[in-house]
């Protein structure tokens, strides 16, 4: 991580002020505390007894900690796509663009345009783990090549090795967004 990407005090204490991290505070919420991030926005959930003044240090460090891992920039998603073209397709199958979006419905994790070689990725996928967007985007880079879900569709797609580790993962992610929606 960059030192310029790097959180400090006072950013957090500014990202809070601007909205750019929102504070929802919960009476069930006892002790612990859970950031998320949705679309460009944190959510610190928190006990209604928290102070975020008291615990900045902390907070602190576990925003850090969270921007270490973070794979959802739209520069993060242009470099993937082309270190899993290289890997699994020798760079021969390159989007013309790609970028995350938040008009997927929600049986749909990305889709591409063949014709022109655009690739989207739905919004939601900035919350999973890194291997799981990989196996979308190599899904979708085979789109590249071949249109329709075929046999020969498959093979290439099914390169990446956690495929099929990773449909269970998004069945598994479908189905606690559609719990947490009361669907």
């Amino acid at each position: 991580m960059a030192a310029a990407d790097r959180w400090t005090e006072e950013r957090v204490l500014r990202a809070i002020a601007r909205g750019e991290i929102v504070v929802r505070r919960s009476a069930r919420r006892k002790k612990t505390i859970a950031v998320s991030k949705e679309v460009d926005t944190f959510v610190l959930s928190a006990p209604i007894r928290y102070s975020v003044e008291s615990n900045i240090r902390a907070l602190t460090d576990l925003f850090n900690r969270l921007a270490a891992r973070d794979h959802s920039s739209a520069a993060d998603l242009v470099e993937l796509a082309a270190e899993l073209s290289q890997r699994y397709f020798s760079g021969r199958l390159r989007p013309a663009s790609i970028r995350w979006v938040t008009n997927q419905n929600l049986s749909r994790w990305a889709s591409t345009t063949t014709s022109t070689g655009d690739i989207r990725i739905s919004h939601r996928l900035q919350a999973v783990p890194r291997w799981v967007l990989e196996t979308v985007i190599v899904h979708e880079l085979a789109h590249l090549q071949i249109g329709p879900h075929t046999k020969e569709f498959h093979a290439l797609a099914d390169r990446h090795p956690r495929q099929a580790e990773a449909k269970l993962f998004l069945d598994g992610f479908s189905a606690g967004e559609r719990f947490s929606r009361g669907a």
